[in-house]
């Protein structure tokens, strides 16, 4: 299915809906959408595919890749509020700091061998989980300086997941999982400046799952 596809079915089956609402929740002029729907636009960006996301409910992957399920769960702020107690912490180990290049991709991992950075409380399953600190601004929005993101190699990784990626040359970064086919990873760059990647399968030495983003607060050295 091509976008323009993908937008008319948006229109088809979204309720209370039309180009002039599509164009205001994406950000977007009614032209944008008009060019969506006549093919002269063949892709569309991924802060246009969320706005979407989170007025209609289709899922931002599928509008921009074809991927993944076609709806994605949203939560109204009409909906009830039912929080779900938040599980008790456990110590995620520091093993190490994601320093990010000017281009935004890649980064190198600095460990000492044998030895962590402290730790982060936070609530995980995954009795392998561990953590980045990580740093620089190529990452912002999603991952400011100084932040941690919380890894769990032990969570399978789906279409749309935020992942760490590590390749057998040292290099790491930070991207959005879309999907493998041949032999090769495909990545969408979570700042949006840069354009999504692909990877051959056999130069990654560990694709991991990221299950949070957490602030500094989180940390504690012992």
């Amino acid at each position: 299915m091509n976008l323009a596809e993908r937008i008319q079915t948006v229109l088809d089956e979204a309720d209370d809906i039309d180009q002039v609402k599509l164009a205001e929740a994406a950000g977007v002029t009614k032209g944008t959408v008009n060019q969506w729907l006549s093919g002269q636009i063949k892709s569309i960006k991924l802060e246009y595919a969320v706005g979407i996301q989170d007025r209609y409910g289709f899922n931002a992957v599928w509008l921009v890749m074809d991927k993944g399920p076609k709806r994605a769960k949203i939560t109204h702020s009409s909906d009830n509020f039912d929080p779900v107690p938040l599980p008790a912490g456990k110590a995620i180990p520091v093993v190490g700091m994601a320093s990010l290049g000017d281009n935004g991709f890649w980064a190198e991992l600095e460990t000492a061998a044998g030895h962590g950075d402290g730790y982060l409380d936070f609530p995980s399953r995954d009795r392998n989980a561990y953590s980045i600190r990580c740093k620089g601004d190529s990452m912002t929005p999603r991952v400011k300086d100084g932040e941690y993101v919380v890894v769990e190699p032990s969570h399978e990784v789906e279409p749309g997941d935020e992942v760490l990626v590590k390749a057998k040359d040292g290099r790491v970064m930070v991207k959005t999982f879309l999907y493998k086919r041949a032999g090769r990873v495909h990545l969408m760059s979570v700042n949006e400046d840069h354009a999504p990647i692909v990877i051959d399968q056999e130069e990654i030495d560990r694709l991991h799952y990221i299950a949070a983003i957490v602030k500094q607060a989180w940390w504690r050295h012992e």
